[in-house]
C-alpha cells in the first residue's frame, strides 16, 4: 500500500499498488503534507493548515488520534518511542 496526502481535499489516499487504484480515503486535518509510518504500523500525517498531526490506524484506515503541532509543519519523522514523534 501507498499513502498519499491530498492537500486540496484534506485527506490521505490509500493506494493499492497491486491494482493501482484508491483503496480508501481517510479524512484528516486541513492541508495535510508529510507522512511517516511508525514501527507500530501507525501512520502520522502532518496537517499544515490546522497545526495538527493525525494518527492513523493502518489496519482500519481510520484516524485514532489528533495531536497538536506547530502550524505550518510540513515534514515528520517517527522515533523509537511515542515521545519521539
Amino acid at each position: 500500500l501507498l499513502y498519499v496526502t491530498n492537500r486540496g481535499s484534506n485527506s490521505v489516499s490509500v493506494i493499492s499498488t497491486a491494482t493501482n487504484s484508491v483503496a480508501h480515503t481517510i479524512t484528516v486535518g486541513s492541508r495535510p503534507s508529510g507522512v511517516a509510518l511508525g514501527a507500530d504500523g501507525r501512520l502520522y500525517a502532518t496537517n499544515t493548515g490546522s497545526g495538527t498531526v493525525s494518527v492513523i490506524n493502518t489496519v482500519t484506515n481510520t484516524v485514532i488520534d489528533t495531536d497538536p503541532s506547530t502550524p505550518g509543519t510540513n515534514s515528520i519523522s517517527v522515533g523509537p518511542s511515542p515521545s519521539s514523534v
